[in-house]
């Protein structure tokens, strides 16, 4: 009996889990229709995305493509003729990317062989090729309708679509923790738990955050910052905990790492924040959210597309410790208003950022591209 599915090549530039891009491929391809679509995911490395991929039974190729230069020519065209016999192999349909690396080079193949190639875009900052890459896809997925800044004069153009991410709401669902997961989070009972989800590096904000609540120790005491996320900048990290404890407050910090156990940490935190200089379209915000939680976050990238300010939580500036400090004080002081912003959140992260929209959204952007 002939399989009538449409083969998708995906091609991810990372290999973990750890990161936002990552879980949202991983999300998507795991919930795509199967009668309908049948998913080949290229990675450039064998790590935890490949291993969960193929207890699903998921295709998975390793291949890591060579960087876009002159002195990689060789490697380069090695790596487009690995591209082009793997679609020919699996029968490929249609390609979808998500960095300017492997746009590249799928987007060679994807002419060569006559197939349309979507880009998704899951970063704000602009790469050296971006006015090259434009060229190559049949569409352009945005994470948020900010990301148009990074491609100007594109206005106009209808291959870009914004898709937000999604998330798995049923992950999300309101529980107490457990005696366990106090006990790791290091608070007391009557703590106001701040918590902020992201990579500890200076992009993300921390110590903006740390400044912030250092200014308020004097009409604040009973808080933590607990901040998960993998420590990828260890001299960051101690700069953060140095102005800590200038700040007097070096006791009241977890530096936690990475972690997995979002829902339970989501489950007795008070205030999601996330303080960033530069972001897309952050999940931990739309998790937070999804957790029922007030959010505060820096209007950086799509972080003002996902909070309604005022509703769901509050929108400052970035690199702005004063703003950050006036909303944490006025959220640590009113209870109701963390409920009500938390209520708020969840129905519109039901509204806007479920996995199945985001699905749905994107099956639709496959079925239109090959007219079926």
């Amino acid at each position: 009996m002939p399989d009538d599915r449409i083969n998708i090549l995906y091609l991810s530039s990372f290999g973990t889990l750890k990161w936002g891009g990552q879980k949202s491929l991983y999300q998507l391809v795991t919930r795509l229709d199967k009668k309908k679509f049948h998913p080949v995911v290229l990675l450039p490395a064998e790590e935890e995305l490949a291993q969960k991929l193929r207890e699903l039974n998921i295709d998975v190729v390793i291949r890591a493509l060579p960087p876009v230069n002159f002195s990689n020519l060789f490697s380069g065209f090695n790596a487009l003729f690995s591209l082009l016999t793997l679609i020919k192999k699996h029968g490929i349909d249609l390609i979808h990317t998500d960095g300017p690396r492997n746009t590249f080079y799928a987007g060679l193949a994807a002419g060569l062989k006559r197939i349309p190639l979507i880009w998704h875009v899951r970063a704000s900052n602009r790469d050296r090729f971006d006015s090259i890459l434009t060229f190559f896809p049949a569409k352009i997925i945005l994470v948020a309708d900010s990301l148009r800044s990074r491609f100007p004069g594109t206005v106009s153009d209808d291959r870009f679509i914004t898709i937000y991410n999604g998330v798995d709401l049923a992950e999300f669902k309101k529980g107490g923790p457990s005696d366990r997961m106090k006990k790791t989070l290091e608070i007391e009972e009557n703590d106001l738990l701040l918590t902020v989800f992201a990579r500890v590096e200076p992009l993300k904000g921390q110590k903006h955050l740390i400044e912030a609540c250092g200014s308020i120790l004097s009409r604040l005491q009973n808080f933590r910052i607990f901040f998960a996320g993998e420590i990828t900048d260890k001299k960051y990290q101690r700069e953060c905990l140095a102005l800590a404890e200038s700040l007097n407050i070096r006791e009241r910090i977890v530096f936690a790492g990475y972690r997995t156990d979002i829902g339970d940490i989501l489950s007795k935190t008070d205030i999601v924040l996330l303080p960033s200089l530069f972001e897309a379209f952050p999940r931990a915000v739309i998790e937070g959210m999804a957790a029922g939680k007030a959010v505060i976050a820096t209007d950086a990238g799509g972080a003002a597309e996902a909070v309604e300010d005022g509703v769901t939580g509050f929108v400052v500036p970035p690199e702005d410790p004063a703003a950050l400090a006036e909303k944490i004080l006025l959220l640590a002081g009113d209870g109701e208003m963390r409920l009500r912003m938390g209520k708020a959140g969840r129905l519109r992260a039901e509204k806007l950022f479920s996995i199945e929209e985001n699905v749905r959204k994107t099956e639709l952007v496959y079925h239109e591209l090959l007219g079926r």
